[in-house]
């Protein structure tokens, strides 16, 4: 996956040009972080870490401070990476309506909480050509996002144009795209036909399929039931959705991972029912993804 970073370039991997005091301020000074406790995803050390044009020494403990540096002792403190959010949802036209953030906003919010790397969903509707939604929401985030960013591509129609859309989409450095089996009913065979294609595509390109599970079906169902009852008012959700329906809809993307050797990112789990069943796929060498390790 390619980054949009908010500084010129820094490696062959991130690109993009953008605004933002905090990138500025990396850039022209040079920052001692001493005595902290480093903390990975796999260890957790104490070192001094100098950060100077954005390139860091975190394992010489020895490090003395240039005589620009700002100080700053750690001592009795956690010392973290910049944090990956790996699904937000910034720029979002969806049934009428469009989210408060603006990627100036949202990017902000996200430096205060330690983010400094966001990847967004690309939302489209089933008329878009895929392309033209990528360059809408690449277009609203160059610029005004404060921090790193990148994409997770929504695949809301596949026909041979869009199968092309996608090739150029994953060249440009987009590295999974998002299926809504949520917003689907089983019986639909030009949506197992799409979906079938989408993986063949995407395990071609080395790309991997996320996925929102639900059962359409059954929710459908139980939203009658509900509607029917009376029962209209928000505390009902939970129940037109209840866990087993998750779990239900996660088995069914794990056996798809399974017949088509797709690697799968599981969205939104939300409940220990579908997290067995996600796990229980894991061992059995099914590709899957969905939870922190």
């Amino acid at each position: 996956m390619q980054f949009y970073t908010q500084q010129k370039v820094v490696s062959t991997r991130w690109f993009g040009e953008g605004v933002g005091d905090v990138w500025k301020i990396a850039s022209t000074m040079s920052l001692l972080i001493k005595d902290g406790e480093i903390v990975t995803a796999e260890r957790a050390l104490h070192r001094r870490y100098l950060l100077r044009r954005r390139n860091d020494h975190p394992d010489r403990s020895r490090i003395s401070a240039p005589s620009d540096a700002e100080v700053i002792d750690a001592t009795g403190k956690y010392v973290f990476p910049g944090f990956i959010d790996p699904h937000v949802h910034i720029y979002l036209p969806f049934m009428g309506t469009f989210a408060k953030d603006t990627h100036e906003t949202a990017s902000r919010a996200a430096l205060v909480g330690g983010t400094t790397t966001l990847i967004e969903m690309i939302c489209p509707g089933c008329d878009e050509k895929p392309l033209e939604a990528f360059e809408l929401w690449l277009s609203k985030a160059q610029g005004a996002s404060a921090c790193d960013f990148s994409f997770h591509m929504g695949v809301t129609r596949y026909d041979d144009e869009a199968e092309r859309d996608f090739r150029e989409i994953v060249r440009r450095g987009v590295s999974s795209f998002q299926g809504l089996p949520r917003l689907q009913r089983r019986a639909s065979e030009s949506a197992m036909s799409n979906s079938t294609r989408r993986s063949a595509l995407a395990k071609s390109l080395g790309v991997i399929t996320t996925a929102h599970c639900e059962n359409a079906d059954l929710v459908a169902e139980l939203q009658k039931k509900l509607l029917a009852e009376g029962k209209t008012g928000p505390e009902w959700h939970y129940w037109s959705r209840p866990p087993v329906v998750e779990a239900e809809g996660v088995h069914h993307l794990m056996t798809f991972a399974e017949m088509t050797g797709a690697h799968v990112y599981i969205v939104h789990l939300s409940c220990e029912e579908a997290l067995r069943e996600a796990m229980s796929a894991a061992r059995s060498a099914a590709s899957t993804s969905g939870w922190r390790r």
